[in-house]
């Protein structure tokens, strides 16, 4: 828009109305997409415009309605900023007086800002001035950052020379359908037992009276998802990322790369197989490149998790704290659909095509958000990403369960979740025409960081995963104990398809969330049993 004397153009409405995005999109680089900005980034937008035009149509006057809309848009967008940076120093009696002092300070700057504003008879044209330029030097140096940063991060390429596909045989009569479901921190038995004190005996004699091998002593190879699946679904060890993006590294998007062009799925569609992957909510899996159709994705361009950090970021944070129904409830039902979607669209595929096909299903549970009663009921908890730990945007401190509470939170999850793995596993056997291939598998355990255990054995607890395989010919020499993901499908291509891959030595490398590629072996099991 322009002014009539044509000296000038106005666009700090524009660019303050972007910043938000690009400023969360620079925070979160190492896991965020950009095709999850897309949505939230237009509707922003629009909303910025329609505000400005607006007030624009009640004042006449362009420079004064594009002054009140950045400021209404930089007031909005700044409150959660503010929050997030004095929160550290509050405790959670204090926590509501803070947010009633704050939203008091803004309305008093909203009044007289806009009294200001609207009342002076001067022509502003110079704080027009001021306002692009800051909000042009704001975007600038955001951009700059982005860009060193993805030229940095950029060259690449993680795919070894002796990845290529390999011809897959069988003796099958008919080639069996796999489906390869990743229960995201589902704990095995023993950790059930000790820490969460559920018996999940029933469904190990479930499965194994229906023919799974279930292990017993199985760890994941990484403490983080990405790091697991990847090397699950590429049949690898990762430790020579390190020396390629540094230890200190947060960069998941290298992970995401060898998601997206993994082994497994490569081996299988040169076979003829169809592959899906259903969209887990997690940025590492919602989307497969390879994936012939990705499912339960109603919009790509859009992630909750992405629009869980706007709320959080503007002044809708504060109405969590007012008003009776959170709006993380939002976020709660978003979740609680995708998981049923999973659930119910698995058990459907072969509606889809008279190919063989290998299906991917990362559902985001056990792990929280806790968003399921034992019986699939909607439960009240407030908040959305987990119970006092770093998340991928913030701490959640003042939101904390207290250890019981977390405890019954995740148990009443892990049975709900498990009722409809057996409602599964029956649908898979009994509808299918040739029995299939299947494994569920934890890509690591819970957080036992509520308990009074050691370091060590927080890490032993967080490498612990279950992990039950199905094959239709029940040949499972070649599986024991100690497996590890590393080696599922090894195992899986040497005795159902005739190949010769052979097993890796299981190796156990535990890191941090902050730290994904600082790995630090783990050998001594024993802390924990």
């Amino acid at each position: 828009m322009q002014i009539n004397s044509k000296k000038f153009i106005i666009i700090h409405p524009i660019l303050i109305a972007l910043f938000p995005m690009v400023l969360i999109y620079f925070q979160n680089i190492h896991l965020l997409l950009l095709e999850g900005l897309i949505t939230p980034t237009l509707f922003i937008l629009a909303v910025a415009i329609a505000l400005w035009y607006g007030i624009k149509i009640i004042l006449k006057n362009t420079i004064k309605s594009a002054l009140l809309s950045s400021l209404y848009i930089f007031l909005f967008f700044s409150y959660g900023h503010i929050i997030i940076i004095i929160q550290s120093n509050l405790t959670q009696e204090i926590f509501i007086s803070i947010h009633v002092i704050l939203l008091i300070s803004y309305t008093v700057f909203v009044v007289l800002g806009t009294y200001y504003i609207v009342k002076t008879n001067r022509k502003l044209n110079n704080l027009t001035t001021i306002a692009n330029a800051m909000s042009i030097t704001a975007l600038v140096f955001l951009f700059f950052n982005i860009g060193i940063y993805n030229f940095e991060n950029s060259n690449y390429n993680f795919q070894e020379e002796n990845s290529n596909p390999i011809v897959l045989g069988n003796d099958f009569k008919k080639t069996p359908d796999i489906y390869y479901i990743v229960v995201d921190e589902y704990a095995p038995l023993r950790t059930l037992e000790k820490f969460y004190d559920y018996d999940n005996s029933d469904f190990i004699k479930f499965l194994e009276e229906k023919g799974f091998y279930v292990t017993k002593n199985s760890h994941s190879n990484y403490a983080q998802s990405a790091t697991s699946i990847s090397s699950a679904l590429n049949m690898k060890y990762l430790n020579n990322l390190p020396a390629v993006v540094g230890n200190e590294s947060k960069d998941q998007r290298f992970l995401y790369q060898m998601l997206d062009n993994n082994l497994v799925m490569r081996n299988f569609k040169s076979a003829g197989y169809q592959v899906y992957n259903f969209d887990s909510g997690a940025w590492s899996t919602r989307s497969l490149n390879i994936a012939d159709e990705n499912l339960c994705s109603k919009n790509q361009t859009a992630d909750f998790r992405t629009l869980y950090q706007v709320k959080q970021t503007s002044i809708l944070r504060a109405l969590d704290i007012f008003i009776k129904e959170p709006t993380s409830r939002i976020f709660h039902q978003e979740h609680r659909d995708r998981i049923h979607c999973q659930f119910g669209e698995i058990t459907e595929i072969k509606q889809r095509t008279e190919e063989p096909v290998f299906v991917f299903m990362h559902v985001l549970s056990p792990h929280d958000p806790f968003v399921f009663g034992p019986n699939g009921e909607e439960v009240d908890y407030k908040f959305t990403f987990g119970p006092g730990v770093i998340t991928p945007f913030e701490p959640t401190f003042d939101l904390a369960l207290t250890s019981n509470e977390r405890i019954k939170a995740y148990r009443d999850q892990v049975i709900y979740l498990t009722k409809i793995l057996r409602q599964t596993v029956d649908k898979l056997l009994e509808n299918s025409d040739n029995p299939p291939i299947i494994i569920i598998q934890s890509d690591t355990g819970p957080d036992l960081s509520f308990s009074d255990i050691t370091k060590e054995g927080s890490y032993v607890g967080r490498m612990s995963i279950f992990n039950a395989y199905y094959f239709p010919n029940k040949e499972y020499n070649l599986l024991y104990n100690d497996i590890t993901p590393v080696n599922s499908f090894r195992i899986v291509f040497d005795s159902q398809f005739q190949t010769n891959y052979g097993l890796l030595e299981d190796k156990v490398f535990f890191s941090t969330y902050e730290k994904p590629y600082t790995f630090i072996e783990i050998t001594d099991f024993s802390i924990v049993r």
